[in-house]
């Protein structure tokens, strides 16, 4: 698979009037090495390599070992539903806006692949009639703010950069179904919802700056539900007589070998209480940092597709995606 990956970098700056080129470069190249080498940013993950089942885990410890195998899950009557993205080629384009001691980069990712989409019925064999790809193209942003550091005696320059907070990445492709809210509850150990953990509104998203040192944190193998919230603008493609006509998923993990999805759902069974209220809901249990590890850092991507996206060819391609980094830790 080929990806072409394209760095473009526009600076700003206003410092009394005049500034040193040479320094601007210098500091541009300092910043985009510490985005190119930290595990929280990227897009990497968001691609699975084909198609694959609705609910998965591949490479990643669950239940104290590495998982590489595929859960499944039936769909419909007699056949089971498979999607996902091969990813074509990327480009990420950086903006600059440097002070003195701060600098903010406005990270731009255009994301062009093929969508795939597989229907395999009782046999394992592929249902030609209902199996289709298209390409598609995802637009994805955040911000990223970065801060010098003054008490680093082993730099020449007596300082460093580092990366303070990011923003959630955000974007996705058509105008049909938005993302609103993401919620994480943790449950009891009698699978009762218990405490809110974290939640996440988009009315605030774009600049809602969130602490690199303070990621959002998971228990390892510890179970958490998550609710998300969206809005379908229509017209709404439905395959059942719920009238829900979109899916939710949590994609989690950190690479293409290293990811995992849950569907949410709109059933109104389990822990989500209204069938088609546009809140889609889920439980799961938190994956481990990997095999002799304390903690480790991972992402998600939270993922509303319509479903004229997942069952018709010349559906459109309608999704909107959130990506908030996280932090698994041992027990």
């Amino acid at each position: 698979m080929k990806k072409l990956i394209t760095i473009t970098s526009l600076s700003i700056f206003v410092i009394n009037g005049c500034v040193d080129s040479s320094s601007v470069d210098d500091t541009e190249s300092i910043l985009l090495a510490l985005l190119n080498e930290d595990e929280a940013v990227g897009v990497d993950g968001f691609d699975s390599d084909g198609d694959m089942d609705l609910d998965h885990d591949v490479g990643l410890e669950t239940e104290g070992v590495a998982r590489t195998f595929s859960d499944t899950l039936s769909f419909g009557d007699g056949y089971r539903v498979r999607f996902g993205r091969q990813l074509i080629d990327r480009e990420r384009t950086v903006e600059f806006e440097t002070a003195e001691d701060t600098a903010i980069g406005l990270v731009t990712h255009t994301v062009n692949g093929e969508f795939i989409a597989t229907a395999i019925d009782t046999n394992q064999d592929e249902i030609d009639s209902l199996s289709f790809s298209k390409e598609f193209t995802t637009m994805l942003t955040r911000k990223v703010r970065f801060v010098k550091v003054d008490d680093d005696p082993s730099d020449p320059d007596g300082y460093r950069w580092k990366i303070d907070a990011l923003t959630p990445l955000v974007g996705g492709s058509g105008d049909k179904v938005t993302l609103v809210e993401l919620s994480y509850y943790s449950l009891s150990d009698s699978l009762e919802l218990n405490e809110l953990l974290y939640s996440f509104s988009s009315d605030d998203l774009g600049d809602l700056y969130i602490d690199r040192e303070s990621l959002p944190v998971f228990t390892s193998f510890s179970r958490v539900v998550a609710y998300v919230s969206v809005t379908n603008n229509g017209p709404e493609y439905t395959t059942d007589n719920a009238g829900v006509g979109e899916w939710v998923f949590v994609n989690y993990g950190r690479s293409s070998q290293q990811r995992g999805r849950r569907h949410l759902r709109d059933s109104g069974l389990f822990f989500d209480q209204v069938m088609n209220d546009n809140t889609h809901s889920g439980g799961m249990r938190v994956h481990g940092p990997g095999p002799g590890q304390v903690q480790g850092v991972f992402r998600t991507f939270i993922e509303t597709v319509d479903l004229a996206t997942m069952f018709v060819s010349d559906g459109g391609y309608n999704t909107n995606v959130w990506s908030i980094p996280y932090r698994v830790e041992r027990p």
